[in-house]
């Protein structure tokens, strides 16, 4: 992350929610209200020309075949594991890496007798806490925003002097953050899920393959979405083959692995015209039990 600036990436997927967001009900696969709210002023005004959004639908299309559903997918996906453990035996959401996700308020009413602690870089939760102080209102008083740096910061220590109870049944949410992060701060992350929360507790995430990390893809989204991301200034890290995840997450002791294409999640989740979508293979999901 470039010092002192917000996540330009946090920016753009925040401006994907929005999009889709604005979609009628019947036609959208996400609902955010919140997104429109956190973007700058660039991407509101393209948002909100009708053919502004035909042109970047259209440049998605060619440019970057199959990104924005995908992006649609993995956001679903976590929507759904959200669904999936409140309300209920869960009382704790940790949000690793959360940039402009605004999950903890579009579920706020299943979300309401739990702790959720969105943890993210100082300067990208800043940014945002600005934009929600300046704009939301009815803020949930059940969220707890702790700033980390996964590289060098200590997120145990972070979280339990920030109310998190290490005792507790936690659900982790590590949505578009793993590929940024060094292979070795990965691994520390995942030991701290399984060494910090009560046993049942889950860990969904997403991943790349190792050659969209490193730009060997032949595929043109896997040059593109390299190119992109060096060019911003945030290259991609970490990458592991969809073959190599369960022995990765066993080794850390996870259990109960589910793995997930967003290819299924769209098979399953999107309806009507959105089960034609194009969607790319290169983004894969995962939950996990401790």
């Amino acid at each position: 992350m470039k010092n002192k600036k917000s996540s330009e990436t946090a920016e753009g997927v925040a401006a994907y929610r929005a999009r889709e967001s604005i979609r009628s009900e019947n036609d959208r696969v996400i609902y955010d209200p919140y997104a429109m709210l956190l973007i700058g002023n660039k991407w509101k005004k393209l948002l909100n020309n009708a053919i502004y959004r035909l042109i970047m639908a259209l440049i998605g299309k060619f440019k970057y075949p199959g990104f924005y559903y995908s992006i649609m997918a993995r956001i679903r996906f976590m929507n759904e594991c959200i669904k999936e453990c409140f309300p209920g035996d869960y009382t704790q959401m940790v949000i690793l890496g959360a940039g402009y996700d605004m999950s903890a308020y579009c579920f706020r009413d299943i979300l309401s007798n739990a702790k959720v602690f969105e943890v993210d870089h100082p300067n990208t939760q800043k940014e945002k806490l600005s934009k929600i102080n300046k704009y939301v209102k009815n803020i949930p008083d059940n969220i707890t925003y702790v700033p980390v740096d996964f590289e060098t910061g200590n997120l145990k220590e972070s979280l339990v002097k920030n109310g998190y109870a290490p005792s507790e049944k936690t659900l982790f949410l590590w949505e578009g953050v793993t590929y940024y992060l060094e292979k070795e701060s990965v691994e520390q992350t995942l030991q701290f899920v399984v060494n910090n929360s009560a046993e049942g507790s889950k860990l969904a995430f997403d991943f790349f393959p190792p050659e969209v990390i490193d730009g060997t893809s032949t595929e043109r989204l896997g040059k593109e979405m390299y190119n992109l991301v060096k060019n911003l200034g945030e290259p991609y890290k970490f990458g592991i083959k969809e073959d190599d995840i369960d022995s990765f997450l066993k080794k850390h002791h996870f259990t109960d692995i589910h793995k997930c294409s967003s290819r299924e999640v769209r098979d399953t989740h999107f309806h009507g015209d959105n089960k034609k979508r194009k969607v790319s293979r290169l983004f894969n999901f995962v939950i996990a039990t401790t």
